[in-house]
């Protein structure tokens, strides 16, 4: 075997040893967590992942007798500005704020979102008036 040959195979067999320690270490985790700048997500916003099947439906406030504005398919993420206390749907009094459509924002039952890493803040005062 020549040097060159051994040289490349000792630096595969160390890049592998480095995959290795970062999927040990934790490090596929960090990497495949969707960034915060992915698409779809604006920055400084919260994400959340859609639970609801087929589809779960945007309100223009935090409850069901506001108009429908709007829903999204099941497993989609959405970018989550914040959260209050409206409508129980299923036990559940939080709504999200979410960034959709053309006015930029609409609301959603928080039963129906998974939130993804921490729940977002409070908006405002965490009351309806808004």
């Amino acid at each position: 075997m020549t040097h060159l040959s051994s040289f490349r195979r000792g630096a595969a067999v160390l890049a592998s040893a480095g995959l290795l320690c970062g999927v040990l270490g934790g490090g596929v985790a960090a990497a495949a967590a969707p960034s915060p700048s992915a698409p779809g997500v604006a920055h400084g916003f919260h994400r959340g992942q859609v639970t609801a099947e087929p589809r779960l439906t945007l309100r223009a406030g935090p409850g069901t007798s506001y108009r429908a504005v709007g829903s999204l398919p099941h497993g989609e993420v959405v970018s989550v500005r914040c959260k209050v206390n409206g409508q129980r749907v299923h036990g559940n009094p939080r709504w999200y704020r979410i960034r959709e459509g053309r006015s930029g924002r609409a609301w959603a039952s928080a039963r129906y979102i998974r939130t993804l890493r921490e729940s977002p803040r409070w908006c405002g005062d965490g009351h309806r008036r808004l």
